[in-house]
């Protein structure tokens, strides 16, 4: 049984962990589930990167919070995701942000993203997390010469206008390094990853230390609004809170709450990782250091060399989730790495998995609170609900850091740009949401069509 967020009425406590090469190569702690009546002042519901991100903050600034997740730790997308540090979020470049808005903001959002990977490494560092951190060279590879033409354009106007270091890289340079196919330039920026499971496990293990109440397998199955706040019932308990702070991302049942429902599009994405690459595959390779890849093909392909040696692939997935595991699935995301890295044919695939990524309408985040007034802070009497969402696959920093922003307005603290556009307006809904899927098979398939 596999969780999809369009279909399924909530994630179920029952349903097991995925059998992802994280959850393989590291055991989680086990956080008991809610079996009594409590009080609190803020509840976080969501025990993702976003929400313990959230519960950290909160606990440092000496506030009552408890959070509440509907399965174990590390059952949604910190147990999925590839483990990329990236600065940004959302599907706008800084240059599209630019246009769309002004240059101003365009920098407002530089300083939000890259505020998030500083806030990522300042906790490593002040929490001292075990994370598999490694820093290395991040590429992005076009697949024909326009793409090659627009990676360099957009990397020049990077440099230029924010001031992000970038290396132009052509086709030679990019075959001379690696055994790589089918590319025609691209660019060199910084990178770094992680093990995501262990990051959310040292997130829990902040939050639980600096005094917030985690609840794990414990599904919010209903917000009731009250005259004192808001009643949240799980299978075993409740809790009466003050203010709510939503932070189930992509795994938002489709009924959950007013402010949340139709918010956000759940787009499936599929990763493997091969057996350790031997020492001829490497050569011929040239995948022998960390590394990290991302490619202009459709179905957004995203490689990485993992610290054993093992090359992690990922991509879109199927568009159901009751398709996630099937075999021409598995295939076309093996047959997408043949195609790059020739050498690989035949190598095994040790591991796969699937997940859900939060796609806005409008290709922009949100971290919004629904009761504040206008001006820099909510109404302290006031009980608010809020929530951060949207962020388009590009979440292990931003996430955390959506999760401490949310925090902050909740408190009604000045720290926050309000002017800027993730935090001006909630997310829009989408219209025609039961075509959304239908509208997507059709793009795969024409993708898929492109690709050969």
């Amino acid at each position: 049984m596999t969780y999809d967020p369009l279909i399924s009425r909530g994630v179920s406590s029952m349903l097991p962990a995925p059998k992802s090469y994280w959850h393989a190569t590291h055991k989680v702690p086990s956080v008991p589930p809610l079996n009594k009546k409590i009080n609190t002042e803020y509840l976080v519901i969501g025990g993702g990167y976003t929400g313990l991100s959230a519960a950290i903050t909160l606990a440092q600034a000496k506030q009552d919070v408890t959070l509440l997740d509907a399965n174990s730790l590390g059952f949604g997308c910190a147990g999925r995701n590839g483990g990329f540090i990236l600065s940004g979020s959302g599907r706008l470049s800084l240059s599209a942000i630019e246009e769309k808005w002004s240059h101003k903001v365009a920098m407002g959002m530089q300083g939000e993203f890259d505020g998030a990977v500083d806030l990522l490494k300042k906790r490593i560092t002040d929490f001292n997390m075990q994370v598999d951190l490694v820093d290395g060279p991040y590429l992005k590879l076009a697949h024909n010469v326009k793409q090659a033409e627009q990676l360099c354009a957009s990397a020049n106007r990077l440099a230029s206008n924010f001031n992000v270091p970038s290396t132009p890289l052509s086709s030679k340079d990019l075959t001379t390094r690696f055994g790589i196919k089918g590319v025609y330039g691209g660019v060199e920026l910084e990178g770094a990853c992680l093990h995501p499971l262990k990051l959310a496990s040292e997130y829990a293990r902040a939050a639980k230390e600096l005094g917030a109440a985690l609840f794990y397998d414990s599904p919010a199955i209903c917000i009731e609004k009250q005259k004192s706040g808001f009643l949240v019932t799980t299978p075993n308990g409740s809790v009466s809170a003050k203010h709510i702070l939503v932070a189930t991302n992509a795994y938002t049942p489709k009924r959950f709450h007013d402010s949340v429902d139709n918010k956000q599009f759940p787009v499936q994405s599929s990763i493997f990782v091969t057996a350790p690459l031997n020492d001829e595959q490497r050569a011929l390779t040239g995948l022998t250091t960390p590394v990290s890849f991302m490619d202009t093909r459709m179905m957004k392909y995203y490689y990485r060399v993992l610290p054993d040696g093992r090359l992690l692939f990922g991509g879109r997935g199927a568009v159901k989730g009751k398709d996630a595991n099937n075999a021409t699935e598995k295939q076309r995301l093996y047959n997408a790495m043949i195609k790059s890295f020739p050498a690989l044919k035949g190598i095994a695939m040790d591991y796969f998995w699937s997940g859900w990524v939060s796609v806005s309408l409008d290709s922009m985040p949100r971290i919004f609170v629904e009761s504040e007034t206008s001006g820099n802070s909510v109404k302290r009497d006031a009980n608010s609900i809020g929530y951060a969402m949207g962020y388009c696959g590009s979440g292990v920093s931003f996430a955390a850091f959506a999760g401490q922003r949310l925090a902050q307005r909740m408190m009604g603290t000045s720290e926050v740009d309000l002017s800027l556009p993730i935090y001006q307006s909630p997310l829009k809904t989408y219209p025609f949401s039961k075509a959304r899927r239908l509208a997507l098979h059709g793009l795969y398939q024409w993708a898929k069509i492109a690709e050969r």
